[in-house]
């Protein structure tokens, strides 16, 4: 029951959008990081925002919807993300690589004039073969493109953290996630993505905040009632990076968290340095 529920939380956090569409589709709108601040375009060039479109509904009612992840560049022509944005259940399906485009190179999605990467179709999604749907557990995925990005100032792959390295990210490390996540507690839209600065926390702190499994992931976040900042609804497979002796380097792949009206919650992340074996064979 415990990871049924936490998995729900996790599908509500997903970055599903409802975006305009032909009749008898529904509707959303981008949403942001709750406390987060906006940043300039090439601050954090491997930010990637991935989209699927006209997703049928299984209800046969002619229904579509759209839905959006974030994710993170870590090769000219593969992007790390969240397993469970590329789920099939008894609504949808959304395995379907020739539905879902990449879009890089930009901060604001209302404007895509500067996004030299648009629409980078996806050729290949390959899910971590030991991913759990109902508990979450190593909800991470490989998603390739189409063809590789052009490195430039706005769009390069993040760097990795070292294998040895092992107390990468360490607790109590400032670290920062970025997305198009929303702003408030079922608040406004905005098409425009945020940055937010959290600690990196005790893993025990998660396992009590939401009564699950920590293997292989990162508690990163507050819980304060004073504070406001949290990742949110729409953040799904957004980068959290730390700084190491070679630079901003991706530590984890956001899963899951929780918003409030009144108080801040941590944030689940797949520890990245677990995974490093898997996406150099993938990647290779």
């Amino acid at each position: 029951m415990l990871f049924k529920r936490f998995s729900f939380v996790a599908l509500l956090l997903g970055l599903m959008l409802l975006s305009s569409l032909p009749a008898g589709t529904s509707q959303s709108r981008l949403k942001r990081t709750i406390g987060g601040r906006e940043f300039e375009r090439g601050k954090w060039p491997w930010l990637a925002l991935l989209k699927a479109t006209r997703i049928p509904m299984k209800d046969n009612r002619n229904r579509t919807f759209s839905f959006t992840c974030g994710g993170v560049l870590v090769s000219r022509q593969w992007i790390l993300g969240a397993a469970h944005c590329f789920k099939n259940d008894s609504r949808f399906d959304l395995r379907e690589t020739h539905k879902w485009k990449a879009w890089l190179g930009t901060v604001d999605f209302s404007d895509l004039s500067d996004c030299r990467e648009m629409g980078n179709g996806v050729d290949t999604i390959v899910v971590y073969p030991g991913y759990n749907s109902s508990s979450g557990i190593d909800d991470i995925a490989l998603i390739k493109l189409w063809h590789p990005v052009r490195v430039d100032a706005n769009v390069r792959p993040i760097i990795l953290p070292s294998p040895t390295f092992k107390n990468f990210p360490f607790q109590g490390q400032m670290c920062t996630t970025m997305g198009w996540g929303c702003t408030k507690h079922r608040g406004s839209a905005s098409s425009r993505a945020m940055e937010i600065q959290i600690p990196i926390k005790s893993n025990s702190l998660c396992r009590k905040t939401y009564r699950i499994r920590m293997d292989r992931r990162l508690c990163a976040g507050y819980l304060d009632r004073k504070k406001n900042i949290s990742t949110c609804k729409g953040d799904s497979g957004s980068p959290l990076v730390c700084k190491s002796e070679s630079g901003y380097t991706l530590a984890g792949i956001l899963r899951s968290g929780k918003t409030s009206y009144s108080r801040s919650y941590p944030s689940i992340f797949q520890r990245v340095q677990d995974y490093l074996p898997w996406i150099k064979s993938v990647i290779a």
